[in-house]
This record gives structure tokens, C-alpha cells and sequence, in this order.
């Protein structure tokens, strides 16, 4: 990993750490585990749910919907 996408992802972390969204997080994978889901499958879950965020924030002209 890169020096920039290294600080990107602690800039990240600290930004959602910042407003309590890792104790939630933490709680749903634990959960998820706890029913059997492998670590794999939580991730796909999490990208899965995140590509949804994506379209349902998106404009049609691709940009960030300022409403969100």
C-alpha cells in the first residue's frame, strides 16, 4: 500500500472514529460471525451495501448528491 493511500485510510479512521461509527461497525461484524458469516462474506456485504450508498447518492451526472 502506498504512503498516500496509507494516510487516506487513517485519515478515514479518524474521521469515523471522530463521530462513534467503528463501535457499530465492530458490533454488526460480531454479530455476523457469531451467525456463522466468514470474513469474506461480511466484506462482500459491506462492498455490497456500500456500492448501493453509491447509486442511491449519485446524480446522473455522476456527482455526489449534495441532499445526502
Amino acid at each position: 500500500m502506498s504512503d498516500n493511500h496509507s494516510a487516506v485510510h487513517d485519515s478515514l479512521r479518524r474521521q469515523l472514529a471522530a463521530v462513534n461509527c467503528i463501535a457499530p461497525i465492530v458490533d454488526s461484524i460480531r454479530k455476523m460471525r457469531v451467525e456463522g458469516l466468514t470474513d469474506k462474506e461480511i466484506a462482500g456485504l459491506f462492498r455490497h451495501a456500500a456500492d448501493e450508498l453509491d447509486e442511491a447518492t449519485m446524480t446522473k451526472d455522476g456527482e455526489v448528491d449534495p441532499a445526502d
